[in-house]
């Protein structure tokens, strides 16, 4: 378990920095490095910026579907149903048909300008309630597993 260490007056004079560190933990570390309740941020932290950087097809490319199921889990979990939805039925999408590989940029962009999953980012991009205010409450929650305050 990794656990970022951060002084009180530092914190105290700069909140931000708790949200910073939870960001390092969850967005830097690798997967096999954190526990259970490091581990459901990290999935929906990846998700979220892959999908905003790039749509639901950027985030297929670049996390593939092996830890699909765990990620629509780590959503519900953080109460983000709406999110989990998306993500289930553009996933349901994407193993409908055999996928080869997309091997640069050019192709990246023409398969997205394709729109195949315009509709399920437009549904992310409009959410009521964004990730990052679920992954807040979570980090509130959850605090002691992420940041370490001395």
């Amino acid at each position: 378990m990794i656990i970022k260490s951060l002084n009180k007056l530092n914190v105290e004079k700069e909140p931000y920095l708790v949200w910073n560190a939870f960001i390092n933990v969850i967005g830097l570390e690798e997967y096999n490095d954190l526990n259970e309740i490091q581990r459901i941020p990290h999935l929906c932290y990846w998700y979220d910026s892959e999908v905003n950087n790039g749509g639901h097809l950027q985030y297929f490319e670049n996390c593939g579907i092996s830890r699909l199921k765990e990620t629509i889990a780590a959503l519900e979990v953080l109460g983000a149903i709406e999110q989990a939805n998306i993500l289930k039925e553009a996933s349901d999408k994407y193993m409908k048909k055999r996928r080869n590989p997309i091997r640069t940029v050019f192709e990246f962009v023409k398969k997205a300008s394709e729109g195949e999953y315009e509709e399920y980012d437009n549904r992310f991009y409009s959410s009521e309630i964004q990730l990052d205010e679920y992954l807040k409450i979570y980090l509130d929650r959850n605090l002691k597993y992420f940041v370490e305050i001395v």
